[in-house]
């Protein structure tokens, strides 16, 4: 007598990986059967799952590598001056395929256009501000901020002209009492955990 349930269940497991879960807007689930080395392409109607696991990323065209590589080159060949950036890339601390897989894959999972990845929060608070304050704007800051925001806004942005309130998130009509023409987006990152005063919303 041969023993079968071994094999079926090694086939059951074999055809759970080859198979992508859709959540259509109905709120049931459906199975999308694919075919070895067969990709997903429509991603948009993937169940939450999937998408954790195929968003962004792409089989590597010369080896068919289903993860992304962490790329650890610095530079990047290019093929001549009028050719420059062809591929994408030129320095890593720029731009580096491992971190635009990353960034892809977060604004895919947050329906965003698109995302930037940095290696500190710092770097990140200060590319926000940078990019969409300038002398004479405004901004409201959570008055339980992390201390390198808040030095860099109370020093560095302020002699740039800029303006900051430090005020308390918790309450919404707070905030917009604070609210300026010149006002630009609040920044509510905290340094505070795990107890941290972001506005919390009514019925929640």
């Amino acid at each position: 007598r041969i023993r079968t349930r071994g094999v079926r269940s090694l086939m059951l497991r074999s055809v759970s990986r080859s198979v992508a879960r859709i959540a259509p807007s109905s709120g049931t689930y459906r199975t999308l059967a694919l075919k070895s080395g067969q990709w997903v392409r429509n991603k948009d109607d993937l169940h939450t799952e999937t998408k954790l696991v195929h968003a962004g990323v792409d089989p590597d065209p010369i080896t068919g590598a289903i993860l992304t590589p962490v790329y650890q080159s610095t530079t990047y060949v290019q093929e001549s001056v009028d050719e420059y950036l062809a591929k994408g890339y030129s320095y890593s601390r720029t731009n580096n395929p491992t971190v635009t897989v990353l960034e892809n894959k977060i604004a895919e999972l947050e329906g965003g256009y698109g995302a930037a990845c940095f290696s500190t929060g710092m770097a990140a608070t200060i590319a926000v501000i940078t990019s969409t304050m300038q002398a004479g704007d405004h901004c409201v800051i959570t008055n339980c901020s992390y201390g390198g925001t808040n030095r860099a806004c109370r020093t560095l942005f302020t002699d740039m002209g800029m303006e900051f309130d430090f005020i308390d998130f918790t309450e919404l009509a707070n905030i917009e009492a604070h609210l300026k023409p010149n006002t630009k987006p609040g920044h509510p990152r905290s340094g505070r955990l795990p107890r941290s005063s972001h506005l919390r919303s009514r019925g929640r």
